[in-house]
């Protein structure tokens, strides 16, 4: 059974235990990080407080959430093992879907990425929020398989070891995503709509009528035509991050396309910007698509915290909890 599976490729990895497996696998997710500064954004201003000069205000963009866009059942990012843990019992042989999975990053992780130094940001749980969901009236299929959506995946997450990332939301699970029955009505209202920079500038908070220049939102399903396959795990990427945010509500950071960052970071590492943006798309196709049809993304959520002067300007000491 699928999560009796599960359980067996955690064993597998050594998840949970310092084992090289474990460590070679917390490597891998690691590797799926990539921190510059200009994704980062990151900004120190004055005290915290009158009554606390030794906290110092910080803002910056937090990777909140990897996404791993795949042609075929199995294929993973993070290892075959991982992949065909969520694919038992598909047959994708045929490679004509695009599935995606969202993962919560853990905190272990980010601190391998950040070389140690994680304790100058503000932290995952710092970027939680609840995303205002909106359903269709006449939407029923999307309204039947999200209860079971969320089940499967609390099923999937309690089944597996506190140091393994946590699944937010993946279409394997869903069975709106191949048909994007969920939004026919709203595809249906909106026609040919064109999706360039002037109609892109009137996205409301998860109103959105398109990915930027990528084209429409609608539907929300692993079709897409754009030319280039690293645009279209792009706009797969989005249109899954849209659904567990706005749809099911799963997705715990804000998942509206004029607040957060995307950045791909596998097969090639781009910098962080909007979704669909022009900066994105040319950093996006300066690089060759990948052969395996496999792709990683992170969503970054801003936030703002106090951090000690010591934690701004000295070192950190090392998140060892899955290490």
């Amino acid at each position: 059974m699928k999560l009796s599976a599960a359980a067996s490729a955690a064993a597998a990895v050594g998840l949970g235990v310092k084992s090289p497996q474990a460590m070679a696998f917390n490597a891998s997710i690691a590797q799926l990080i990539s921190i510059d500064p200009v994704t980062l954004s990151y900004a120190v201003y004055g005290p915290c407080c009158y009554w606390c000069q030794d906290y110092l205000i910080v803002t910056h963009y937090q990777p909140v959430a990897l996404i791993e866009v795949i042609k075929g059942g199995g294929d993973s990012v993070m290892g075959n093992t991982i992949g065909s843990i969520l694919s038992a019992g598909r047959d994708d042989n045929s490679y004509t879907s695009m599935q995606v999975r969202i993962w919560e990053l853990p905190e272990w992780a980010i601190d391998i990425a950040m070389a140690y130094q994680s304790c100058k940001l503000c932290g995952v749980d710092m970027a939680r929020t609840e995303n205002q969901t909106s359903q269709s009236m006449t939407d029923f299929c999307g309204a039947a398989a999200n209860t079971v959506i969320s089940k499967a995946t609390e099923q999937f997450n309690e089944s597996m070891p506190d140091c393994f990332p946590k699944l937010i939301y993946s279409t394997e699970m869903d069975p709106t995503w191949n048909t994007g029955c969920r939004d026919l009505s709203i595809a249906t209202g909106l026609g040919l709509l064109e999706c360039n920079t002037f109609t892109s500038s009137f996205n409301l908070f998860g109103q959105e009528r398109c990915i930027g220049q990528w084209g429409p939102l609608y539907p929300r399903q692993m079709a897409s035509h754009d030319d280039n396959a690293a645009i279209a795990a792009g706009i797969a990427a989005y249109r899954a991050i849209h659904v567990s945010g706005f749809a099911i509500g799963s997705f715990p950071f804000n998942a509206a396309l004029s607040v957060g960052k995307l950045q791909q970071t596998a097969p090639h590492v781009t910098v962080g910007f909007q979704a669909g943006s022009l900066a994105l798309d040319l950093a996006m196709r300066a690089y060759p698509v990948s052969l395996a049809e496999i792709y990683a993304f992170v969503w970054w959520a801003p936030v703002g915290c106090c951090k000690t002067y010591d934690e701004v300007m000295g070192m950190c000491e090392p998140n060892m909890t899955c290490q």
